[in-house]
């Protein structure tokens, strides 16, 4: 037994020796911890001590014994910006050494109970905080709108990639109108026609059908030689142009932006009025006209036999006219199946369904210039399509009408039994027009 000790803690605490020797028994015999322990426990047996000390003659009580706490410290996340939390203290109990502490806190190393409640609020918050955190840096991930190089890139599907010539070249093999782009990327406009013209379902559909797409900008070699052999105005594009590939003629051409709607017009229009079928035209034609009268002198002048094998070769081909007459009305006779007469009793139109996998739209230029555009489903027959624009032009239920593709240009054939998609039909521009007057 440390005799100084003992002195120590009744000098300190003015107890008496055995509740000093209880004290430092249970902190073995730390005087610091022993007098901290008799401070938090109450000054248990210090009254022995405080009896032979009389108060004074003014009954003045002697002063409180001074008491000593430690602050525990924080975790960064402690701050009441981050949450409001509370400031606890580490506390020791007196308790007996023998006791079982298994379940919530801890004795230490003074053989005392020690339970740190702040540091585990402080763990539980972090927790919490960490979670939250990453629910809402996981969320933005699957909700990102496409950034702003994937919202206007070209479309690189629908282009062709090589040079003006290369696509002049390939557009005359697979017999398509040559559409050219050209883009200034520093113009909002060209970056419109990407994000929203070039990605539409119908123009797309029938770019590909009908044409070979070529887009460049104007600042690159390709775009400036372009620029350059077709005089074309830099304050003026974007422009979207159509040239014959087999000539290189400019047709048509387009400045700024056009909207989907617009630009399906224009394109079906074109393919309606014109065919890649038919010769290239040629100026010399006009100058043809003047060959029979000098025919006409040159028989004149002709010897009898020459004349009399004129006429046999003229009556040869006046045959052969004829052959092309019978031709031209067996020709008729085949596409009368697609005009078909207005039923006497007009059926009802399905729901429009809404948009899907196996839904298509499908836009009509009507014969006055309108256009009419609703959604199919790809198993539709085609009569469908005929009984829409009757339910749409009344007109059409008393006269006859036919229905025309855009490219290639043709009599779309009526059938009860043929379905949209067998017909390939899907994003497809139809022209309307009257068979009959």
């Amino acid at each position: 037994m440390n005799e100084e000790a003992l002195t120590n803690f009744m000098a300190i605490t003015g107890a008496d020796a055995g509740t000093a020797q209880q004290y430092l028994d249970i902190t073995n015999w730390h005087v610091e911890e022993a007098v901290n322990l008799f401070m938090e426990s109450g000054g248990s047996g210090a009254a022995s001590g405080q009896a032979s000390a009389p108060y004074g003659d003014d009954d003045v009580r002697a002063p409180d014994a001074a008491k000593r706490q430690r602050l525990v410290g924080g975790d960064p996340y402690d701050s009441p910006r981050m949450f409001p939390a509370p400031q606890f203290f580490t506390r020791p109990v007196n308790v007996s050494r023998y006791n079982d502490f298994t379940s919530g806190g801890g004795l230490n190393a003074h053989g005392l109970v020690q339970q740190d409640f702040a540091q585990e609020s402080i763990e539980r918050l972090a927790q919490h905080m960490n979670s939250s955190r990453q629910a809402d840096s996981d969320a933005p991930s699957q909700r990102d709108p496409q950034n702003l190089s994937q919202l206007f890139q070209p479309p690189t599907s629908l282009m062709f990639h090589g040079s003006f010539a290369d696509a002049r070249r390939h557009a005359t093999e697979q017999q398509k109108w040559l559409l050219v782009n050209i883009q200034d990327e520093t113009v909002f406009a060209s970056l419109m026609l990407n994000r929203d013209t070039w990605s539409d379902d119908l123009v797309q559909n029938l770019v590909a059908s009908g044409f070979v797409f070529w887009q460049t900008p104007a600042n690159n070699e390709h775009g400036k030689k372009f620029c350059a052999l077709y005089q074309v105005d830099e304050g003026l594009l974007p422009i979207v142009c159509i040239l014959d590939p087999r000539t290189g003629q400019k047709l048509v051409e387009w400045h700024n932006f056009i909207e989907p709607g617009t630009m399906t017009e224009k394109l079906s229009d074109f393919c309606c009025l014109n065919s890649m079928e038919t010769t290239p035209p040629a100026r010399p034609q006009a100058q043809a006209a003047p060959a029979p009268p000098a025919r006409a002198t040159s028989l004149y002048d002709a010897s009898e036999e020459e004349q009399l094998a004129a006429a046999i070769a003229a009556s040869l081909e006046g045959g052969d006219n004829e052959d092309s007459d019978d031709d031209d009305d067996d020709m008729v006779i085949e596409e009368k199946p697609s005009v078909v007469a207005a039923p006497p009793v007009l059926a009802s139109m399905p729901d429009e369904p809404a948009d899907g996998p196996s839904v298509t739209r499908i836009q009509i230029r009507t014969a006055t210039g309108g256009r009419l555009l609703r959604r199919f489903q790809k198993t539709d027959p085609l009569e469908l399509l005929w009984r829409f624009v009757r339910h749409e032009i009344p007109e059409a239920q008393t006269r006859e009408f036919e229905l025309r593709s855009a490219y290639p240009p043709k009599a779309v054939a009526f059938d009860t039994t043929t379905r949209i998609c067998d017909a390939q039909l899907e994003n497809a521009s139809l022209m309307m027009n009257w068979t009959a007057q």
